[in-house]
């Protein structure tokens, strides 16, 4: 794939144009001020997580809107990609970066590390999304108890799940009241690599299909 920037102003305070580049051995976003530093760089061998979303920006009323992207890498580290909007002034353009940015991230990156979980659960080897534990019988969670979260195991024929505009729920057709879990793409990591694995998973199986 040919090597893709973005750039970037973060907040009406903040003139800097702040280059976002995609390369298929790196992500490279100029966050710093430093005159000795200006980029945060991972290679793509240590990129492991990402979630996004939307805060609105309020007070009583809503008057803007800061686009969140987060990306971690093995260490731990993480990334920040923000930018705001206020009183929709250059919304749809924003927006469309913001997707843009989230569907390179997919395709430079993630694509690969759902491929390589797929292709663990094909190989029968055991692995984890999160708190969502994945082998050939089915998936272990964590669901809501009474007083306390408790771990779960689904068998695949049991699972269910179905998907929302912030986030992606698995649930047990057998048992959906008691046996649920929610996942939001904001806050939660790798929720869509939660969810194209599980999906294809599923899929693969017959067990659900998807238009």
């Amino acid at each position: 794939m040919e090597e893709k920037s973005f750039f970037i102003k973060r907040s009406y305070f903040d003139n800097a144009l702040r280059e976002l580049v995609f390369n298929h051995n790196f992500l490279k976003f100029e966050d710093k001020d430093s005159s000795h530093e200006l980029n945060t760089i991972f290679h793509k061998g240590e990129i492991k997580d990402f979630r996004y979303g939307i805060r609105w920006i309020k007070f009583e009323l809503t008057y803007g809107r800061e686009y969140q992207i987060f990306i971690r890498n093995m260490q731990d580290k993480i990334l920040k990609i923000t930018f705001k909007t206020y009183f929709g002034h250059k919304k749809e353009i924003l927006h469309k970066q913001y997707s843009q940015i989230v569907d390179n991230l997919w395709d430079y990156y993630f694509a690969d590390i759902i491929n390589d979980f797929i292709n663990s659960y094909n190989n029968g080897r055991e692995f984890s999304i999160g708190d969502v534990h994945l082998s050939k019988e089915g998936i272990s969670l964590n669901v809501s108890g009474i007083f306390n979260q408790k771990r779960v195991h689904i068998h695949w024929e049991d699972v269910r799940t179905k998907n929302y505009h912030t986030y992606f729920s698995i649930y047990s057709a057998e048992n959906p009241v008691n046996i649920n879990r929610g996942y939001n793409y904001h806050h939660d990591w790798n929720v869509s690599v939660l969810y194209s694995v599980i999906r294809t998973i599923l899929r693969n199986e017959g067990i659900e299909n998807y238009n």
